[in-house]
């Protein structure tokens, strides 16, 4: 039963993000896409064997998929690592060379239906494109030989200087912020299931911090729909919100809390803004904000806008005035999914209330005594 308007506001944001998340027949096809990718690569890349490996990074490895705002298709993003040294080659050579074995990959499974159409280049990286609602982002790295065993370095056409990375470490570092509660929503599904928690699959167990960076994701798409180039990456947005984040279970309260403490871990000294990767410091998720000052204007904008919004939709009264205010900051069709889905969950819960009181007192006789009145809930808090 809800209880408060920032219960509402809290199932409403979760459900909200559920209908942006990548569903789950999607999100099976293309972990097959990158086992696919990944085989092809280590199969056709050199003759010598130096060894080359795919493997997901950002959203996907993290678990805070969001479908992009206007747009049915995912983006998916894969590290190609190949085990060379970086004296060997040039940023050049090493993505030519990635986009060569692509362009074989793409013209070897022309013919299947689920295999990528056509690929194009872009600045760190090559796109595969697919008919399916998804594209993949591969990246060229090699190993990066002064940082971690899984640092590696990345290619950027408009810098001399190769980029350093570490998605594999991130993912643990992020991982640990949310771990105690995700190993017991585990537990909690597995006994649900009646199975051992090592058999739910990860991809399953959604935590509070993810429903947070996806319920952030979700506002920034919204609020920066015409001005993508200054859009904050979903990188800086996650290491953000996951160094603020105290372990909250109620979602309202940690996106709020986590946006009054996402400032204080952007570092300025003069016209350098600095968000460092926490496990690999010479990356800075805040680089481009130094040269266009404008940027670090428009996030802070964006993080007041979003308490604005949620502190207002707080203050409404009934499921369809929260979901009005919040559809205005969210998007319609996914925030009246959400609400859609509540009210019927409301409604089904009053019945069965009804239902155990006219049992338990003798009311219930023959069929249907004691009509629902189903009008009442959106707007009318009264009512039930």
């Amino acid at each position: 039963m809800l209880d408060s308007t920032t219960e509402i506001i809290s199932q409403l944001l979760q459900g909200t993000v559920e209908a942006l998340d990548i569903p789950e027949e999607l999100h099976a096809t293309a972990v097959e896409e990158y086992g696919y990718v990944g085989n092809w690569l280590a199969d056709h890349a050199d003759i010598g064997g130096d060894g080359w490996l795919v493997y997901p990074q950002g959203s996907f490895l993290l678990g805070t998929v969001v479908r992009p705002y206007g747009f049915d298709h995912y983006d998916l993003d894969a590290v190609c690592r190949r085990a060379i040294a970086m004296e060997s080659t040039t940023q050049a050579a090493l993505k030519a060379d990635v986009g060569g074995v692509l362009r074989n990959y793409v013209a070897a499974r022309k013919d299947d239906s689920g295999g990528p159409y056509g690929f194009e280049e872009r600045k760190r990286c090559w796109t595969l494109n697919y008919s399916m609602p998804f594209h993949l982002d591969v990246l060229p790295a090699i190993p990066n030989p002064d940082g971690l065993p899984t640092g590696i370095l990345l290619t950027d056409k408009t810098l001399h200087e190769w980029q350093h990375s570490d998605p594999i470490a991130y993912g643990k570092w992020f991982k640990e912020r949310m771990a105690q509660e995700f190993i017991a929503k585990r537990i909690s599904l597995a006994k649900a299931a009646r199975t051992a928690p090592e058999k739910i699959p990860e991809a399953k167990v959604k935590t509070t911090l993810q429903l947070v960076v996806q319920v952030l994701k979700s506002h920034r798409n919204l609020f920066f729909a015409n001005d993508l180039e200054r859009r904050p990456a979903s990188i800086l947005v996650t290491t953000l919100a996951a160094h603020a984040y105290r372990g909250e279970r109620d979602l309202n309260e940690a996106v709020l809390e986590a946006v009054e403490l996402m400032p204080s871990y952007i570092d300025q000294d003069g016209e350098a803004w600095q968000v460092p990767n926490p496990v690999e410091p010479r990356e800075n998720f805040a680089d481009k904000w130094s040269s266009d000052p404008e940027r670090a204007t428009l996030f802070f904008a964006w993080l007041n806008q979003l308490t604005v919004d949620l502190n207002e939709a707080s203050e409404r009264h009934g499921l369809d005035k929260v979901t009005a205010r919040l559809s205005e900051s969210f998007g319609l069709e996914s925030v009246q999914k959400a609400a859609g889905r509540l009210g019927a969950l409301y409604l089904g819960e009053r019945e069965q209330g009804r239902l155990r009181f006219a049992t338990s007192t003798g009311v219930l006789s023959g069929a249907g005594a004691l009509p629902v009145k189903r009008h009442g809930f959106y707007g009318d808090s009264s009512a039930g």
